[in-house]
């Protein structure tokens, strides 16, 4: 595996967890198991023709691309239309073995890799990296566009998820500190039924005037969240008492920690109250040992939306 590059030669390298933003053996085992489930379709719950159109207008003809999570090459076909030469790029050797079992894989302007952004050689240049819906979370997501960023010559394109975590919102704030230029685009689909209607993210970094060489030392991401302690046993009506001093207070987000023993119950105590509570202005998620619940972006998405 070749080693990293790391913007900031004066700082250590991140540790697995810090830099992937998930338990890594995790994520991939269960690339692994969607893979025997999927053909080329895996992926398609999440793409839709207008989020497609929104990543290919970021593409220039004939551009050399690197596509980053490429999976069975649901998005690899619409990028071979557009680009001069796309690298796809996929851990999963699941995903992989669906990958060249496709008719895409006999594009003389394709080539497969296994591997993440990390194992790439570091003479390997690119125009543009294309991200598409990684696993990757909080600061696992800003580790990677650093990566990206010394790799490509104009911009990266990433295709998240609007789950509701806000990822994106601290990755666009942490990457434009770090002297990216940073567009946002909340893209909806075009059905009628608001029911059936789907949203992602598109996340622009433009890093044709980012010098890594002058970026600032990154900030803990974990600085916009407060951490809050809820003891073992969880005090009655502590799920309750915490979502509502969330929603009173003027946070982003809120870290939740609290003994091991605890996490199940407390998690799903939380899970209720916000649903009850608050379903329209906060959400919950689990990472590991910690419990965070964060306050959703407010606007309205199809006002948003890339036309």
């Amino acid at each position: 595996m070749a080693d990293s590059i790391n913007p900031y030669p004066e700082l250590p390298e991140a540790g697995p967890q810090e830099r992937y933003g998930v338990p890594l053996d995790s994520a991939l085992a269960r690339r692994e198991r969607l893979a025997d489930r999927y053909d080329i379709d895996f992926g398609k719950d999440r793409v839709f023709p207008r989020l497609v159109e929104a990543m290919l207008d970021e593409v220039p003809e004939g551009a050399r691309v690197l596509e980053v999570g490429a999976a069975t090459g649901l998005l690899t076909r619409p990028l071979l239309e557009k680009a001069g030469h796309v690298t796809a790029l996929e851990p999963s050797e699941g995903m992989l073995r669906r990958l060249l079992a496709s008719d895409v894989a006999d594009s003389p302007h394709l080539r497969i890799t296994k591997g993440m952004v990390e194992d790439l050689l570091h003479d390997q240049r690119f125009d543009i990296g294309v991200v598409t819906f990684t696993p990757r979370r909080g600061v696992g997501l800003y580790q990677l566009l650093m990566e990206l960023g010394v790799r490509v010559s104009t911009k990266v394109v990433m295709l998240l998820d609007d789950d509701g975590t806000m990822d994106w919102a601290y990755l666009a704030r942490s990457a434009s500190v770090q002297g990216f230029d940073v567009r946002v685009h909340l893209v909806t689909s075009r059905d009628e039924d608001p029911a059936r209607r789907r949203r992602a993210v598109l996340l622009v970094a433009d890093v044709r005037r980012w010098q890594p060489s002058l970026a600032e030392p990154m900030e803990d991401w974990a600085l916009d969240a407060r951490e809050l302690t809820v003891p073992f046993p969880p005090p009655r009506g502590a799920a309750t008492r915490l979502v509502r001093y969330v929603l009173s207070g003027g946070d982003r987000a809120v870290r939740v920690v609290t003994d091991a023993r605890g996490i199940d119950r407390l998690y799903g105590n939380l899970r209720t109250a916000v649903h009850r509570l608050a379903r329209e202005d906060l959400t919950v998620r689990r990472t590991g040992d910690e419990i965070q619940v964060v306050r959703l972006p407010r606007g309205g998405h199809e006002d948003a939306s890339v036309e």
